[in-house]
């Protein structure tokens, strides 16, 4: 297991920013103890391996008077057994830091974590603490939320306008197997971009509700080989836009657009 510092920039970047000191104010009687954290915020809040997000850790002095006090917090990465999860690092906790908060003020830092491709992990738990000597005066976690990326598509489809007219178009279409498997059957599904009308079509039993277009294999086509491609055509009207679909879907997955 790969063990490395949590001051890393390959893993982890961090800055904690003061906030400039503010005048003296009555402390929020909300606000209870001595220092006290008010939120932990993940931004995005969701990633998948191999990306990024930044935590914000904002904390209220609860006093009247300013408030000094050693600012600290360690990570782990987690998923669904025991240990670290496999392809995530050992974090090793940041160094302690000491910081005053004016009476009634707040105190920010931002820290940027970034995961590795491999990191199976389901999340990070960060955990903040502050401590004035062996004291503590208050802690808090943020989760966040680490999803599996998303297989690669297994495949790529053309949206080519043969012919166009005003107030008519032909398009063909073509479904590419880029997965190094056949698809077995096929449904492709698209919205057109325009106010285009269906009125025809060729190699599919072509449907369209709304915007949405559903082009079914006939029973000839129905299996694209590995590498190999079906194709079919449309024929439609339309008034003020043939604006092409941007995406596409086979069997309900996205597609590579090319």
């Amino acid at each position: 297991m790969r063990k490395l510092a949590a001051v890393l920039a390959a893993l982890l970047t961090t800055g904690a920013a003061l906030t400039a000191p503010a005048p003296a104010q009555a402390a929020d009687p909300a606000c209870t103890g001595t220092v006290r954290i008010t939120s932990m915020t993940w931004s995005p809040p969701q990633i998948m391996p191999g990306q990024g997000s930044t935590l914000t850790v904002v904390a209220q002095n609860c006093t009247d008077t300013p408030q000094q006090a050693s600012f600290f917090s360690y990570q782990q990465f987690l998923g669904s057994g025991p240990g670290v999860p496999p392809g995530c690092p050992i974090v090793e906790p940041l160094p302690a830091r000491p910081v005053t908060i004016e009476a009634g003020g707040t105190f920010t830092a931002t820290s940027r974590y970034n995961t590795y491709a491999g990191c199976t992990a389901t999340r990070l738990l960060v955990t903040a603490q502050f401590t004035l000597g062996s004291t503590l005066l208050d802690a808090g976690s943020a989760n966040l939320e680490i999803t599996a990326a998303p297989p690669p598509p297994g495949c790529a489809v053309t949206y080519r306008n043969v012919s166009r007219w005003a107030g008519g178009f032909v398009a063909e279409v073509t479904i590419a197997a880029i997965a190094g498997a056949p698809i077995n059957g096929w449904t492709l599904a698209f919205d057109f971009a325009g106010d285009q009308s269906v009125t025809g079509g060729w190699n599919a039993a072509i449907a369209q509700t709304g915007t949405t277009v559903t082009a079914r294999n006939e029973t000839w086509n129905a299996v694209i080989s590995p590498a190999g491609t079906a194709t079919f055509g449309i024929q439609g009207t339309w008034h003020d836009s043939d604006a092409p679909p941007r995406a596409f879907t086979v069997n309900g997955a996205p597609c590579e657009v090319r």
